[in-house]
């Protein structure tokens, strides 16, 4: 069965992008680091990539995943509580919630466009008192021991240099500080994340799949745990976790979904049919994995969680 009609209502969102790009912007912005890889893809994404991720991917996925996330890191009362590559800042507003008043928590990302959004975002949701700072995982913004909680989802794999990224978590954390962070398993284990890679791949030829091999580049455990002690964690504690990606439109979604992707413009680009067949080709793909409520596919990730060590640390870049 054809689905051009709602397919193309589906994907009104992407004209908005396209009057959104500027010719003169090379890179545009993604969240969790990514600005590395689209400097070395020429990648572009739209300058309202933001709202699209708030309004699609958080519901989705990313929102549960953020709330579990802080869930595991325990947080009490007076904790400072710092977000890495924050992105729209929907970590940094979980841990709002939960410590209100009674604690600090800081967003930093690289991004002034995304720190704009992160604020904003913020503010309607009641925490004005969120911080947010620019900076990037070689040099956070902060004077060591600043924070009893770290808190990095889905960005760790995207930072050129992770030994370094995690050398500069353990520096700004208190000794017997925390640090959780999430990244996905492989891409046969987010069959969300497959379907599109394949079907832009098949489009768009191997550059539009790079930013999901990236997504999924850091899947392995003995990996993960060597880094983390590398940088001077301990009591490295590593959780695989499933959750469900969910939505009640699969097509309505997939508009917005891809809308935040470096290659909106040209998926915009494409006639009524070739964008029909891009989609059709995800949704055929993505068919056991719908139910009577709409989008309903498992999301695996590991959860990593560790103190800093207590014994004397040598400050990164020394």
């Amino acid at each position: 069965m054809r689905t051009a009609p709602p397919v193309r209502e589906g994907f009104e969102i992407v004209g908005e992008i396209r009057g959104a790009l500027s010719p003169r912007n090379d890179i545009g912005r993604m969240e969790r680091g990514m600005a590395d890889l689209m400097e070395q893809t020429g990648w572009q994404i739209a300058e309202s990539g933001p709202d699209a991720y708030e309004r699609y991917i958080v519901p989705a996925w990313m929102g549960g995943w953020a709330r579990n996330l802080v869930t595991m890191a325990a947080l009490s009362p007076g904790e400072r509580v710092l977000e890495l590559a924050c992105g729209t800042g929907v970590v940094s507003r979980e841990a709002g919630k939960v410590l209100g008043p009674a604690g600090e928590v800081t967003g930093v990302d690289r991004d002034r466009g995304m720190l704009r959004a992160a604020r904003t975002y913020a503010v309607a949701a009641g925490l004005d008192a969120i911080r947010w700072s620019e900076g990037d995982a070689s040099h956070i913004p902060a004077a060591s021991g600043s924070f009893d909680v770290v808190l990095c989802q889905q960005g760790l794999q995207f930072f050129p240099d992770r030994p370094g990224a995690l050398r500069e978590m353990a520096r700004v954390l208190r000794p017997g500080g925390r640090v959780l962070l999430s990244v996905w398993r492989s891409l046969d284990r987010c069959p969300v994340l497959s379907a599109v890679c394949g079907a832009l791949g098949r489009r768009f030829g191997a550059r539009a799949e790079g930013v999901f091999h990236a997504s999924c580049s850091l899947h392995d455990p003995d990996t993960l745990r060597s880094l983390l002690a590398g940088a001077g964690f301990d009591g490295i504690h590593i959780r695989l976790e499933a959750r469900m990606a969910r939505h009640p439109s699969l097509q309505t979604f997939l508009s917005g979904y891809l809308s935040v992707f470096p290659m909106a413009a040209e998926i915009a680009a494409l006639d009524d049919s070739d964008r029909a067949s891009l989609f059709d080709g995800i949704i055929a793909e993505l068919g056991p994995y719908r139910d009577d409520d709409g989008l309903a596919a498992p999301m695996e990730a590991y959860v990593v969680a560790a103190h800093r060590g207590t014994g004397r640390r040598r400050e990164a870049g020394t």
